[in-house]
């Protein structure tokens, strides 16, 4: 079976993700000074007297760039504190930054991650947060997400990368994900939660793929690149559209997190088994597991994504394997490799809806466009730019 790697404690998690969502509700904060105590109490589905008080605290340093995070911090009427009545939550809520929140809007990211949750997360053989609400709103893409806070674990940064045994299990964690999904495409085809290049969203957001390379080139983000770089990123521009639909692999498809850098993992160490939680399932969709994979390592440290690379690749390969996959290579997964490293590179002219403002944010975006062009590079997968199609 694909789900041979899935613990027993991981399948226990699977059915307790899911056990508190709630459907869609007509209203829902879309701020976190809009948090109010009457809708905590109402997604909770307790009394709304058994909720003393509670506060919303921002982190210091910003760790999303899709949406707005806040801790919040409840204060139960003594004997009602079980253990389905949290202290801490996170919330996520609607970016404030409004070029990011139109994009989220129109794209409609934030509302798939909470459709991921309703339809998808019971059933995910890896460790996400539980979901204590997950709702949205179809007319206008606005979206929430209650969940676990999961800040007691260990957390990294771009700077502050995972180390090789963690990486090690991070990839375990995603091939059993990808095993689980995989050939499973009809499964996934008709949900709003997963994109796919025939996705309307898909494919506006590929037909704007060139204009906002050109406006990127022409910021000041570009401005420092080598020569090399910078005729890379015109190729990728004057290719975007083609690569990002026409080019799409048909073939060892399933199901992609397609955002899995390590901003977005967090490391339990009391669970040595089972330790990694993957946070943000906004942008799911259909493609190969390795792509995955390739966005993990296109978001390291150059000199560290250079040394695991390889080995780590060839992990993947072999548990996608032990656990159930068949027909799928070596050679035709550092193919589908290769390709991950250039879609990577859609995350550059994204850069322009981001609030770069702060300091650390800046020298993130940096080291991200570092990183991925010089992926591209040493895996010379520049090459497949001239490819007219794929199989």
């Amino acid at each position: 079976s694909c789900q041979s790697g899935l613990t027993v404690a991981t399948q226990q998690r699977m059915v307790s993700t899911m056990s508190a969502v709630h459907h869609p509700i007509h209203s829902f904060p879309l701020t976190l000074k809009a948090v109010s105590k009457p809708w905590l109490a109402t997604v909770l589905a307790v009394p709304d007297s058994d909720l003393l008080a509670f506060t919303v605290t921002a982190p210091a340093v910003k760790r999303g760039y899709g949406s707005d995070i806040g801790f919040i911090h409840l204060q139960w009427r003594p004997g009602t504190a079980t253990r389905h009545l949290p202290e801490k939550l996170l919330i996520k809520v609607m970016p404030d930054y409004p070029a990011t929140a139109e994009m989220a809007r129109q794209r409609r990211t934030f509302c798939r991650e909470a459709r991921f949750y309703h339809e998808f997360a019971a059933s995910t053989p890896v460790r996400l947060p539980k979901a204590y609400a997950a709702l949205w709103d179809d007319a206008t893409g606005d979206a929430v997400l209650l969940l676990e806070d999961c800040s007691a674990m260990q957390a990294f940064s771009f700077f502050n990368p995972p180390d090789l045994a963690q990486l090690e299990h991070i990839v375990d964690a995603a091939a059993r994900f990808h095993a689980h999904w995989w050939g499973r495409t009809a499964a996934l085809d008709t949900s709003e939660a997963v994109m796919s290049p025939s996705h309307p969203v898909w494919r506006q957001w590929a037909g704007e793929m060139a204009a906002n390379w050109a406006a990127w080139l022409d910021s000041s983000m570009a401005a420092s690149m080598s020569p090399e770089w910078t005729h890379l990123c015109r190729k990728l521009a004057a290719t975007a559209a083609a690569r990002m639909t026409e080019q799409w692999p048909t073939m060892n498809l399933t199901l992609c997190h397609m955002d899995m850098h390590c901003q977005n993992i967090f490391f339990d160490a009391a669970t040595p088994l089972d330790p990694v939680v993957l946070f943000d399932w906004d942008g799911c969709h259909l493609g190969c597991g390795v792509h995955d994979i390739a966005y993990l390592f296109g978001l390291l440290p150059v000199e560290l994504r250079r040394q695991v690379e390889t080995p780590l690749l060839n992990r993947y390969h072999v548990k996608l394997l032990q656990a159930g996959v068949d027909d799928y290579d070596h050679a035709a997964l550092i193919q589908d490799y290769a390709f991950g490293c250039l879609f990577n590179t859609f995350l550059i002219p994204m850069q322009l809806a981001l609030d770069l403002t702060d300091e650390q944010g800046l020298a993130d975006a940096q080291q991200m466009v570092i990183g991925l062009l010089q992926m591209v590079i040493d895996n010379e997968a520049a090459q497949l730019l001239a490819a007219p199609e794929r199989g």
